[in-house]
């Protein structure tokens, strides 16, 4: 049978617990991950490194696509508030961890309408190796000479090659046309993935 023990005691010995893994964590005795996709959102969205561009419909469309390492703007001061760091990350539920040992990458699909007429493009399929995108929003309505791109996409399993092929789908009116985008390493910049 184990030793009865009060209350208090064991209230004591939680509360030395707490103190002991807080005193052990501020004496910096507690190591974050540093995984490369915690690196990735740290450091934020590099420069292009990767692109490559397609004609559809006879030249009506261009579809570009680019590939930069590290996601969203990084985490920086602001105003008036704390500096952010790692444990705010690390902290948030929404995070997932990778299983690839390579950097992050962050996508665009640039959309651009070299017509004399506005056209409605629809973004049927956008597809890699580095994985099969959900495109949001998946139509875009673009004014003769407009640019515009739906929300950028990230890839957790990063870039392992010099040029990465892209299939593209996309469809104007009931004319859908699906072409490879060669992505490739822009000269003098780092690979993506590196």
């Amino acid at each position: 049978m184990p030793p009865k023990t009060s209350q208090a005691s064991r209230l004591a010995l939680a509360i030395t617990l707490a103190a002991s893994a807080a005193l052990l964590g501020a004496a910096g005795c507690l190591h974050p991950i540093d995984d490369e996709l915690t690196k990735g959102v740290v450091s934020g969205e590099r420069p292009v490194a990767m692109e490559g561009s397609h004609a559809f419909f006879g030249g009506r469309v261009s579809a570009k696509v680019t590939l930069s390492r590290g996601i969203g703007r990084g985490l920086k001061r602001g105003k008036g508030e704390r500096d952010k760091t790692y444990r705010d990350y690390a902290d948030n539920e929404d995070k997932t961890m990778i299983g690839s040992p390579l950097p992050p990458v962050t996508l665009h699909l640039i959309l651009t309408n070299a017509g004399a007429d506005a056209v409605t493009v629809t973004i049927s399929d956008f597809e890699s190796e580095m994985g099969n995108f959900a495109i949001e929003p998946d139509t875009l309505t673009l004014a003769p000479g407009q640019s515009a791109e739906p929300t950028s996409m990230v890839s957790q399993l990063g870039v392992s090659s010099d040029e990465i092929p892209f299939k593209v789908t996309l469809r104007i009116g009931k004319t859908r046309e699906t072409q490879t985008v060669l992505a490739r390493i822009i000269q003098g910049a780092a690979p993506a993935g590196q």
